[in-house]
């Protein structure tokens, strides 16, 4: 065979498959931004083309264009082209082709799938996420929006997506646009295609939890711009669940394992997406009030916890632009109180407190109930139960408890502080967890874990026990199980042996101090305890209550220390321990007051402590702060005085240089107004009314006056010759009153007044008595300062003794046995004069106040209280029977803003039995209306009427409701109806509580007196709603019998100086005089309440008349034959 020739084999160079390499020009017909001036010429840049690289160029030249839109401030002509070309994409509809818009875009990426081209496959779905992007900025793009998603959801391209998902998970830059497409379209119109791409999540969901394993994997910090597979894809997930609705949100949360893996990582992610995912989980999960529990429960996992807990240790830097007011350790702190504390929206159960789950405790068997049958009675033992649950409880809250037993509280505060509050909110969790707890604290060491622990014990004794013990309605007939209680008040790690030990550490003081805080805390929660038995035992079966408080406090006694121990460590103590020392004294005397039988039984060495403590009296500087501490030590030691048995008050020691009495005096006089030691004073008016030193009445005016008498003399000079006068005096006084007696019916004979009358105590003779040998013992001017305190004492007799001749005797008296012209002489003649000025002098007054400050807030105090009794008595919301009719002709809208149904309310408490059940009928009536209205705030409203509807219905057909009730309802309908008033969370608070009002408690009253404002700053506008509804509630001897029982006047003469009631003095005052008004009660509060004293001490702090006319008007309406018995005439003087 012959050869070719060689021009055929130039010829056939096209069969040569070498592959040729030759240079890119660029493309003759490549389109920059610029050159883009209208649809037509957008539509010819992306028609399909089967050239790659032509196809690629121009998909990137439309990116661009799209990004000149998000960046440019003024884009409309751009927006505009793109409209014109949407517009121009028509619908393609085949015989057997699905429906497709942007054809050629979607043509091209279905070439790019063919060839494997992963440039193209990477570029189509970007610039279709940024286009997705610039259609939700323009509300008249977001039709093509739609279609754009309906296009890519059908299952002729659903390919693309899952191609594009399922890549190689090195390929980050072709999965992460489809996962920022997904992203775009779900937010798309505010979510209206979510539910669409959930539904097709067979291909939408392809790879999604290997794509949320992808996580950044670079040295820097993952930046906002450039996010991860990972970032995209959380991103994703958290949309959908800010968008779905609540049907495909229950079915998204069933996907346990997306949410275990997109919450996996949380501790390595960026700042910005921990912050997404923590505000998506909060708003759209625990805060979705449309989402049932359930749903909630199955993300909200012990696992999900946990991931949360660790970014307490987040420590990732944050750009600045991306810091908010809290950082991520407390967002993620503020997310976990919500779902461990939070009824309605977490994972908190209705649970009853310190009662376990399914115990019956309103049942009580034949041996405990039936107590008049012949059979042996076995109290406390019959209850099968009461001692059990000593390892194991069955809790509600089941979740929250296996959580809170991976905390670590002794290491972190926010861990402390997050398990602390679940056991404020879930108190039945406390003795589970407890008990679930094999080991407790360790030999006592001063290390950071140690410190920690008893910092987690200390807090969790701290808090208060459940109301009822957790029973909802009122006590239970059988109380808790007496093992949880006691976890409760004391773990049971807490061994009387690991105590004894604690208390005995020499080198380290703080342990001891820590464990004396700690046993502080659970001595006063045992006594709240022995107080709610108290209050149990006289609703339902008293034997047992009493029983149960008796072994509660047994077996408390056989945990905690010993007293004799508490007793050896504080002698320890160095003088320079102060807060040692004065906790330890408080631990003392809560032994004496909670725990009086093993004080007894142990033979506690209290009076010995209490002489060492006298001898160093005098050195106390009570202008420093070591001085107010040491003051509160001292009362703490008298306080144990007064409940040791056989303490001698008047007697003085070998080494000690005045008596107890005299000391409690003293410390009285010099304490610092800021620490006025009330305590101290209750212990001084025991041991008066016991030994019968002050006899006149009241008795506690007299102390105030003697202990003023005494401040204004104690200078810095010595003053032993004093004490010793005034000791001498006390000891004789109490010793040997006979003698003293017959001296007083002497002169009373003498001058012939009758016994009864004279209203006099025997000091003043017992101090006339020694005034001849003190004149004798000591020198001019210590005479002179003893002098100065008895004229100001026998002063204060002018204004509490109604006959003057006595005193008159008694300084004519001690002037007489004076040297002759000696100022000392002067002095005891002038007691007039300093009586005035005693009577004048406010007792806890601040010294650094200058006159005319003090001028000034008299002023002001008369300006607030300036009442005019006659128009107190008028009743607020009087009775107005047209109510019963006026409100069916308007609407509810109108009946409720301008007071028809506050008007209506008030009528159940009219004295007529017709108006009552008319008025009744008629509330029922307009809140079926009301139900059925549009009215904004219908249902606190209703629920307001339903429960006073329901209260009053048992009591209306045989007395009025007591005004005190409708009262509230009157002045409660204006809160509820405006949602943004300070006092709208308590009133919800406390309709929610029970579907019907006990009618021997005042609401809101308990709430408001000691609960702190639901608005900072509103303490005053919360107590100044409450003086006005009880003003206007205050009707009738029912509402006053109500008063009396809740100790609502005890509370607001209290109130009457307070700081936060300058302003409400008026409205106290309005009270008082609308009481004078009912029968009887003008001698109740005298009686019951000592109005006539509180009234006397006002009127000498203030010039204000309205308290001298309240005084007459309270003197003139009550029972005088009853008054003049009760005071022993000392009030007769005071007659009008």
């Amino acid at each position: 065979m012959s050869k070719r020739p060689g021009d055929d084999l130039e010829s056939n160079e096209s069969l040569n498959f070498k592959r040729h390499k030759f240079s890119k020009p660029p493309l003759s017909n490549s389109v920059t931004l610029l050159d883009i001036a209208s649809g037509k010429q957008l539509q010819k840049l992306l028609t399909f083309s089967q050239d790659p690289q032509q196809s690629l160029k121009n998909v990137q030249a439309f990116k661009s264009f799209l990004d000149g839109i998000l960046a440019s401030h003024d884009s409309k002509a751009q927006t505009h082209i793109l409209k014109d070309y949407l517009e121009s994409q028509k619908l393609i509809l085949g015989e057997e082709e699905p429906l497709t818009y942007l054809p050629d875009i979607f043509q091209t990426w279905k070439f790019a799938l063919q060839s494997n081209n992963e440039n193209i496959l990477s570029a189509v779905p970007s610039v279709l996420a940024l286009l997705v992007r610039v259609i939700s900025n323009s509300f008249d793009l977001s039709t093509y929006g739609k279609l754009i998603g309906n296009t890519l959801l059908h299952k002729n391209h659903q390919e693309l997506i899952k191609r594009g998902l399922t890549a190689n998970k090195s390929k980050e830059y072709v999965i992460s646009p489809v996962l920022r497409l997904l992203r775009e379209l779900s937010m798309l119109d505010g979510g209206a295609l979510s539910d669409n791409i959930f539904r097709a999540r067979n291909f939408t969901f392809q790879a999604l939890t290997r794509n949320l394993n992808l996580k950044y994997v670079g040295v820097s910090m993952e930046e906002i711009r450039k996010p991860s597979v990972r970032t995209n894809a959380v991103r994703f997930v958290l949309q959908l669940l800010k968008y779905l609705p609540i049907k495909s949100k229950k079915e998204l949360l069933r996907e346990r394992e997306i949410f275990f893996v997109l919450t996996r990582f949380i501790s390595g992610d960026p700042p910005f997406l921990v912050r997404d995912i923590l505000e998506t989980l909060k708003t759209h999960i625990v805060n979705d009030e449309l989402l049932p529990r359930e749903a909630k429960t199955r993300i909200l996992t012990t696992g999900l916890l946990e991931k949360i807990i660790s970014l307490y240790r987040y420590d990732k830097e944050e750009e600045k632009s991306e810091t908010s007011e809290l950082s991520i350790p407390d967002s993620a702190h503020k997310v976990l109180l919500l779902i461990c504390t939070s009824l309605n929206s977490g994972l908190l159960l209705n649970q009853s407190g310190l009662y376990p789950k399914g115990l019956m405790v309103n049942h009580i068997n034949g041996n405990v109930n039936d107590i008049s049958g012949p059979q042996i009675h076995l109290g406390l033992d019959s209850i099968e139960w009461i001692h059990n649950y000593t390892e194991k409880i069955a809790v509600r809250n089941v979740i929250l408890s296996d959580f809170i037993r991976t905390l670590r509280p002794w290491s972190s505060i926010k861990e402390n502080e997050l398990i602390l509050s679940v056991f404020k909110s879930a108190p039945e969790l406390i003795a589970e967890y407890f008990l679930s707890k094999n080991s407790f604290l360790p030999d006592p060491k001063l290390t950071a874990y140690w410190v920690g622990y008893s910092n987690f014990v200390y807090g969790t004794i701290k808090l208060s026990l459940p109301n009822n013990f957790g029973h909802e309605e009122g006590y239970a007939d059988l109380p808790p199980p007496l093992s949880i209680l006691m976890e409760n008040l004391l773990p049971k790690q807490l061994n009387r042996k690991l105590l004894t030990k604690c208390l005995g550490q020499t080198a380290n003081k703080l342990i001891a101090f820590f464990v004396v805080r700690i046993l502080c805390l659970a001595f006063q929660k045992l006594q709240a305890a022995l107080r709610m038995c108290r209050e149990a035992s006289k609703a339902s079966c008293e034997s047992i209550w009493n029983q149960y408080a008796l072994r509660v406090a047994e077996v408390f006694s056989e945990r905690c220390p010993a007293i004799n121990v508490v007793i050896a460590g504080y002698r320890r103590l160095e003088p320079s321990d102060l807060f040692q020392r004065e906790a330890f004294t408080k631990l003392l005397t809560l032994y004496y007051e909670v725990l009086p039988l093993s004080v007894t039984e142990a033979k506690s060495n209290a009076p010995v402590l209490i002489g060492e403590t006298m001898m160093s009296i005098e050195k106390i500087d009570f202008t420093l702060q070591k001085g107010v501490l040491r003051a509160l030590e001292l009362e703490n030691i008298f306080r144990i005085a007064n409940l040791s048995p056989g303490v001698r008050w008047f007697s003085r020691g070998v080494n000690c240089p005045i008596s107890l009495f005299l000391a409690m005096l003293r410390l009285s006089a010099i304490a610092s107004p800021d620490a006025p030691l009330l305590r101290l004073k209750n212990v001084l008016i025991s041991v008066v009314q016991e030994t019968q030193i002050f006899q006149t009445r009241p008795t506690d005016s007299m102390l105030d006056y003697f202990i003023m008498s005494l401040r204004n003399i104690m200078t810095d000079d010595k003053m032993e010759d004093f004490y010793e006068y005034i000791d001498s005096c006390l000891t004789r006084c109490v010793a040997t009153p006979i003698k003293y007696i017959f001296k007083l019916e002497e002169f009373l004979s003498e001058n012939n007044i009758a016994f009864h009358d004279s209203n006099i105590s025997l000091l003043p003779f017992a101090m006339l008595d020694q005034w001849k040998f003190h004149v004798k013992a000591v020198d001019a001017s210590a005479l002179q300062k003893t002098a100065l305190f008895i004229s100001q004492y026998l002063g204060s007799h002018t204004k509490l003794i109604g006959d003057k001749k006595i005193i008159k005797f008694l300084s004519e008296s001690f002037a007489n046995a004076c040297p002759n012209n000696s100022e000392a002489q002067q002095v005891m003649r002038n007691y007039k004069k300093f009586g005035n000025e005693i009577r004048n002098h406010n007792y806890y007054q601040v010294p650094s106040r200058d006159s005319k400050s003090i001028t000034a807030t008299n002023r002001t105090a008369e300006k607030q209280t300036s009442v005019k009794v006659e128009h107190c008595r008028e009743i607020v919301s009087s009775e107005d029977n047209n109510a019963l009719v006026r409100w069916r002709k308007k609407d509810v809208d109108d009946v409720i803003e301008d007071g028809h149904i506050g008007n209506l309310v008030i009528l159940l408490s009219s004295k007529h039995l017709s108006i009552r059940r008319e008025a009744l009928t008629q509330i029922l009536m307009f809140a079926q209306n009301l139900k059925d209205s549009k009215f904004e705030e219908k249902d606190q409203i209703w629920l307001l009427l339903s429960e006073l509807s329901a209260s009053a219905k048992e009591i209306i057909n045989k007395s009025p409701l007591p005004r005190i009730f409708s009262s509230f309802a009157y002045h409660s309908i204006g809160i509820l109806k405006d949602p943004s008033h300070h006092l709208f969370p308590k009133i919800n608070k406390f309709l929610s509580r029970s579907p019907t009002w006990q009618l021997d408690k005042i609401p809101l009253m308990y709430s408001i007196m000691n609960e702190p404002p639901s608005s900072d700053g509103k303490v005053c506008s919360e107590r100044e709603w409450l003086l006005k509804f009880l003003l206007d509630g205050l009707g009738s001897e029912i509402d006053l019998e109500i008063f009396r029982k809740r100790s609502v006047f005890e509370r607001l003469l209290s109130w009457y100086h307070h700081d936060h009631c300058q302003g409400l003095q008026d409205t106290i005052l309005k009270i008082l005089v609308r009481a004078c008004s009912i029968n009887n009660a003008s001698t109740t509060l005298v009686t019951r309440f000592s109005v006539v004293t509180w009234l006397e001490v006002q009127e000498a702090l203030s010039t204000n008349t309205v308290l001298h006319n309240l005084y007459q008007d309270l003197l003139k309406s009550c029972n005088q034959k009853r008054i003049m018995r009760w005071s022993r005439r000392a009030i007769k003087s005071k007659e009008i």
